[in-house]
């Protein structure tokens, strides 16, 4: 008994949606394929899938089922029972035919609509916003006039090729029909297209070989103005071509200089809206997405309908270029959105939109494979044509570089003679182009009905619409007429079975619109074969087409309406379309270019660049990829030999092992090379990108906000510019970021406003202290990089760059402290508020952590984690939504507040409270001077002080800072002058009153102590490794795990292992005769201290 089961979800209808579904699955996998086993292969990878859709198309048409040789040979083997495999095969062969031919026959209209919003959107928001700027203009040239004249000169140069080609019988015949307007017109809707670019395969190849990163900017955005300016011109064009956009004048001639007056207007109407268009849904989608937090979902989602909600909107509602709206989309996205989008879902949402345009560039290009193999027969001539056309778009691309490269050359970063020949040569050709060949290639001929009057008592299924000569359809009348007349029954449904060109929609007895379907447009326009493939028809030609459409406007040849009503009218009978010779002709030379620019252009691009010279290692560079190599080499040594201690591993084959360790690669640098190195201006620049670097980690800890972080790095991206060739503090920006203008001022008092001026405020002071912060963070690099990228040896020479690096991040440091102070002295409440936000996120981003931790270490399991995060989530978007709580705190409640009295009793508390003084200072007044006795020690409650050790100043200190907590607690004198930087308060602490509550309480004594030992800690541990790599809180933290010893006079201390500081007395080894005095770092195995000595100990 064969018992089969029911398949459900096939079970009715056709199978193209299935077919559609297994081409999907399948192109994918071939995509996927070919990344991966193909690597090795010298092609690109977008070559590699038109050429594998060129193979499946061309199988596909000599022996699949569906195949166009094979399909009406296409039977069913359900009734035949050849055994399970057999049956399985002939489904598998059959599915894959249908699959192959479904792809073939893609809409290039849909591929328009649904893959391009990915391609181009994904290209802008890639890009590097502030490269492109400075790249604009350059582009702007190429991709605005420039398109206009790279469309014109190949136009005309391909107008030429039909001039000599057009002849009766010869390749390009069907292009050349009697009236001249077409051949020049789809010459230019020819040239329009052939000049999309796509960067692609350059841009990708120019990243892997080292080249400029400006170059590979230039030319990417190039090629997305270039793809709307195109796309623009394509549109202007295809109407008219096409007959869908009639541009005669009233003696029946084409309308020249309409049509030029129309495509002016258009340019900048379509383009200009378009973008537009762009930018006001981008800010839109930014809205939205800056309400979300964290929720990768939402956000994706948001930007990916905005994407085609911008290209349908405006293609669709407006008519304007939804492709220069994607362009405008995808900068504003890139730019304004990058800081609005949740950092944590930031990485995310590119991985996805390079997942997606992945998928989009392996459909389009495996499509037009399979279209090319099984819709177009290209002879021999056609390839001629291809090859004189490959060489046409380089002369033009040429002379278009030309003609526009004494502007290019000023503009922006400039652009060098060499860096132009790449831009000339890296011109490819790629999915755009391949996009709008299909909408032309599926542009099939058709008419186009306007129904002016449409009669009454029409019945649909018995009225036809036929196309007749003009006796034909005279005669056809009268009979109808005459048979009316006499009474005499008609029978329409006879009529009804002539073969109708198309159909009518009938409402009420009445004509309400008239469509063709694809075997109407086939059966009158298209080529028929048998099953032997013997055309039984021939396919209407461009001659055919111009002939009908005169015939139709002479009256020759006439539309009727047959049926059993009466009173129907046309207001118009358009014939539309391209002939199938010119759709073929014009899909296989687009893609024959695209194959080949990738081909040659894109494989040869790399050696070109090498040749120009474009890759060449900068003397700078050599040295620094020296060290790090060496480094890396050494690092790897080291690790190798602690290995080898290891009780899993020791038995390991290490020579085996050597094998895989790094050679360290050495440039050799020439006395000239050496000579012209500026060494200053390449760690300068490094430290500035660590700057950066620095910026974008605090806007990710939520630590810093959307405005100061683009505004930060907007301004760093122009200094970077300079390349280190000017002083790091040499920033005209900095005082106008820090600072408050008086335009911002004058809000201050506004109640309508003060949102404004709150917000002004906040950013001023998230950029002063993230200033500070990466300050801080660079001038631990400097040490390092200083000696990675010193030629001389001297360490003289470090010294001095070492030296002045410090010192100019030491004034930018308290330029930007200054900046604090002066907000914090005229603004207190609302800087209050910033801080108690910073402080609050900073607090749950701890909380956060720690819950993560907890899930990794298996303590809380994956659900209990996520409600956890959840909830932790939610409070930190409360805080971020929440208004600034504009209150000063009370000094009490600054003392109480301060680290040390934390988990104190209240009593104890109380008493320090208590015993406190509060004292103000005006500006310039002298607080603590160095060398005094320390009699006392203060907390700031308001204002701020500078520290200074000599002349130099060290530090600027604000409101809840404690200040000479050492002379409290060892009597010491003391070691820096404190000066009033404002009007301060603070709260004065005695020596001799602290030291009495100290005696009372151990527990008071050991946390002063331990706050003394860990400023002490940090200030000698910040510059050595690996704690130079550490951001200050992560030291801090770590820090935190530390305890202060109070060992026994003479006690020998084990200090194996450990990081140990000692922050008061001696302490003394066997190693050394002479003992260490506080501070001072223990680097020993072993101390022995003196009896007042305190020692800071951290298991390391």
């Amino acid at each position: 008994m064969n018992f089969q089961f029911p398949a459900f979800l096939a079970s009715s209808g056709g199978h193209d949606y299935l077919y559609g579904l297994f081409f999907l699955i399948v192109a994918l996998v071939i995509g996927a394929a070919t990344r991966q086993f193909l690597k090795k292969v010298p092609l690109p990878f977008t070559v590699l899938l038109l050429l594998i859709g060129l193979a499946m198309g061309a199988l596909n048409r000599e022996y699949g089922p569906h195949g166009s040789q094979h399909a009406d040979d296409a039977v069913s083997n359900e009734a035949h029972d050849h055994g399970f495999f057999s049956e399985l095969w002939a489904k598998t062969v059959d599915t894959l035919s249908g699959a192959i031919t479904w792809g073939g026959d893609l809409d290039g209209h849909l591929i328009l609509y649904v893959f391009l919003p990915i391609l181009i959107f994904e290209a802008g928001f890639a890009l590097d916003v502030h490269t492109f700027k400075k790249s604009f203009l350059n582009a702007f040239y190429l991709a605005g006039p420039g398109i206009v004249t790279s469309t014109v000169m190949t136009g005309l140069a391909f107008y030429g090729l039909v001039s000599v080609f057009g002849d009766s019988g010869g390749v390009l015949a069907e292009w050349s029909v009697e009236t001249g307007a077409f051949i020049w017109l789809s010459s230019m809707l020819f040239g329009a297209v052939v000049s999309a670019t796509d960067p692609v395969a350059v841009v990708a190849l120019l990243k892997e070989l080292g080249a400029s990163k400006k170059l590979g900017t230039l030319i990417e955005g190039e090629s997305l103005l270039n793809d709307g300016t195109a796309i623009v011109a394509f549109v202007l064009l295809f109407g008219v071509v096409t007959g869908s956009q009639v541009m005669v004048t009233e003696t029946g001639d084409f309308d020249l200089v309409g049509f030029l007056g129309n495509t002016a207007v258009g340019f900048g109407k379509i383009g200009a809206a378009g973008g537009l268009l762009g930018v006001l849904l981008g800010l839109l989608a930014i809205l939205w997405v800056r309400k979300v937090f964290n929720d990768p979902l939402i956000e994706v989602t948001v930007v990916l309908v905005t994407s085609f909600a911008v290209f349908f909107i405006c293609e669709h509602f407006f008519h304007v270029s939804g492709v220069l709206g994607l362009v405008a989309l995808g900068i504003v996205m890139a730019g304004v959105g990058k800081t609005r989008i949740s950092p944590e879902v930031e990485h995310f949402m590119h991985e996805f939109w390079e997942f997606i345009a992945f998928v989009a560039n392996v459909i389009i290009f495996i499509v037009v494979g399979v279209v090319i193999a099984q819709k177009i027969e290209p002879s021999g001539m056609d390839y001629v044509i291809l090859g004189l056309v490959y060489l046409i778009i380089h002369l033009v691309r040429a002379t278009n570089m030309g003609i526009f490269y004494p502007l290019m050359r000023k503009a922006g970063y400039g652009l060098p003679p060499r860096d132009g020949v790449v831009v000339w040569w890296g011109a490819l050709r790629g999915a755009i182009g391949l996009a709008l060949a299909l909408v032309v290639y599926s542009e099939q001929l058709r008419f186009e009905f306007e129904v002016e009057e449409g009669g009454s008592g029409y019945n649909e299924a018995t009225t036809s619409i036929v196309l007749l000569d003009k006796n034909e359809a005279d005669r056809w009348e009268r009979n109808i007429d005459q048979a009316k007349a006499n009474d005499k029954k008609v029978s329409w449904h006879k009529i009804a079975a002539l073969k109708s060109i198309a159909s009518p929609t009938v409402e009420g007895g009445k004509i309400v619109g008239v469509s063709q379907s694809d075997e109407q447009k086939g059966r009158l326009f298209g080529e028929i074969k048998s099953r032997d493939g013997k055309i039984l028809q021939e396919a209407t030609t461009s001659q055919g087409v111009d002939e009908l459409r005169q015939a139709l406007a002479s009256g020759d040849k006439r539309i009727l309406v047959l049926g059993e009503g009466q009173g129907t009218s046309f207001a118009g009978v358009n014939l539309v379309g391209i002939s199938a010779g010119v759709r073929g002709q014009f899909l296989f030379l687009i893609s024959g270019i695209v194959l080949l620019t990738l081909l040659v252009n894109a494989t040869t691009v790399g050696p070109l660049v090498n040749a120009l010279g474009l890759t060449k290692l900068p003397a700078v560079k050599k040295l620094m990829f020296s060290n790090a190599s060496g480094n890396v080499a050494k690092g790897c040594e080291e690790e190798m030999d602690l290995l080898k201690d290891d009780r899993f591993l020791s038995g390991a084959n290490w020579s085996e092992v050597r094998k895989y360790l790094p050679d360290p690669v050495a440039y050799p640098l020439t006395p000239e090379e050496l000579a012209e190195m500026d060494t200053l201006a390449e760690i300068r620049r490094r430290l500035l990108e660590r700057e950066r670097s620095s910026y974008w980690a605090q806007f990710r800890a939520g630590l810093l906000s959307a405005r100061a972080v683009a505004t930060l790095d907007n301004n760093l991206s122009e200094f970077l510019d300079k390349q280190g060739k000017v002083p790091m503090t040499d920033r005209g920006y900095l005082e106008k970021v820090c600072g408050v203008s008086k335009f911002t001022e004058a809000f201050r008092d506004l109640p309508l406003l003060k949102s404004f001026f709150s917000d002004r405020i906040t950013v001023s002071y998230d950029a002063a202290k993230a200033f500070v912060v990466s300050q801080q963070d660079i001038a631990k690099l400097v040490d390092t990089m200083a000696k990675d990228l010193d030629e001389s040896g001297d360490p003289k020479k470090v010294q001095q760059v070492t030296k002045l690096l410090k010192d100019e991040i030491r004034q930018n440091r308290l330029k930007a402290l200054h900046s604090i102070r002066d907000l914090h002295e005229n603004y207190p409440e609302a800087t209050v508020g910033i801080e108690t936000k910073d402080a609050i996120r900073s607090v749950l981003n701890h909380e956060r952590n720690a819950i993560r931790k907890l899930k990794s270490e298996g303590m809380l399991e994956s659900d209990e984690a996520a409600r956890l995060i959840t909830e932790v989530e939610q409070r930190m978007k409360e805080v971020m939504d929440s208004p600034l709580e504009l209150r000063l705190p009370e000094p009490e409640e600054v003392l109480r507040e301060v680290n040390w009295l934390k988990g104190m009793p209240e009593e104890l508390i109380a008493k320090i409270v208590a015993v406190s003084e509060e004292r103000t200072y005006s500006t310039g007044d002298s607080v603590m001077k160095q060398g005094d006795d320390g009699d006392g020690m203060i907390v700031i409650t308001r204002g701020s002080v500078q520290v200074s050790i000599g002349d130099l100043v060290v530090d600027i200190m604000g409101r809840g800072s404690v200040i000479g907590e050492m002379a409290v607690l060892a009597g010491i004198k003391r070691t820096a002058n404190v000066v009033a930087d404002s009007s301060v308060t603070a709260l004065w602490l005695d020596t001799a009153s602290m030291q009495k509550i100290i005696a009372e309480s151990p527990d008071l004594s050991g946390s002063l102590w331990k706050t003394a030992a860990m400023r002490f800690a940090e200030n000698l541990l910040g510059s050595k490794s690996p704690y130079n790599q550490w951001d200050q809180m992560r030291l801090r933290r770590w820090l935190n795990g530390g305890d202060v010893l109070s060992p026994a006079d003479g006690e020998t201390v084990d200090l194996y292992g450990k990081i140990a500081v000692l922050v008061a007395g001696q302490a003394s080894s066997p190693s050394s005769s002479e003992p260490k005095n506080a501070p001072a770092l223990l680097d020993l195995a072993s101390a022995q201290f003196s009896g007042d000595a305190k020692v800071f100990v951290r298991e390391s």
